[in-house]
């Protein structure tokens, strides 16, 4: 975990790729994409079986670890909302009652006529962007003069030496007015950037790492 001194208020990075504000009691996280491999395996690409239910776990564990009361994802909630199920809706709707937390969701581009399932799913939905204790809570991370927290890119850095590599998600920092979440589902990919394009506060198995110099 990193501490990420952010719009005059302080966030942790965790390495379950949600970002704790303890003084609210608030978990923010985005691009959760439900139902992406089930769309995947639908349209006759085999993906395995598993990774949304791994995702849900860590945001279950995330929310007991913190005892959090509030939990917003940035938009993404779901992948693709024509192609979902009773039977996923159903279980869904069993995982989140669960967890007995307030949801908020922000809308992204893939949750396009996702309202009536997120609302059945008992989200409070808001609109992009939103004001929360003056920083801008959005999915893109288009901004102006305002701090804004955003998803959608997916942000990664890459590690090299001279015979190997490793990629990993990663938070990023850009000019001090945006602050990046990594994906929160495992089944993404994204940007890689640069320590001289963002402070990137990458995740390394369960450790969150300070950013390159």
């Amino acid at each position: 975990m990193q501490i990420i001194e952010f719009g005059a208020q302080r966030f942790s990075a965790r390495a379950d790729r949600t970002l704790w504000h303890q003084d609210s009691s608030t978990l923010f996280l985005s691009d959760l994409h439900l139902g992406k491999g089930a769309h995947f395996r639908q349209s006759g690409i085999p993906v395995p079986d598993g990774g949304e239910t791994d995702d849900l776990n860590r945001l279950s564990n995330a929310i007991t670890e913190t005892n959090a009361s509030s939990v917003w994802i940035l938009g993404d909630l779901f992948h693709h909302p024509p192609s979902i199920t009773d039977a996923q809706m159903d279980r869904w709707m069993h995982q989140f009652i669960r967890l007995n937390v307030q949801f908020h969701v922000i809308l992204g581009n893939h949750d396009r006529k996702a309202q009536p399932f997120a609302a059945a799913l008992d989200f409070q939905i808001h609109p992009e962007p939103t004001l929360w204790r003056g920083v801008e809570l959005a999915h893109h991370p288009d901004h102006g003069s305002q701090a804004r927290i955003a998803g959608h890119v997916h942000p990664q850095i890459e590690f090299k030496t001279a015979a190997d590599h490793l990629v990993c998600a990663c938070f990023a920092v850009t000019d001090q007015r945006l602050l990046l979440l990594p994906a929160f589902t495992a089944f993404s990919g994204g940007p890689r950037f640069q320590p001289r394009e963002a402070s990137c506060y990458a995740i390394v198995g369960n450790e969150v790492l300070p950013p390159s110099i």
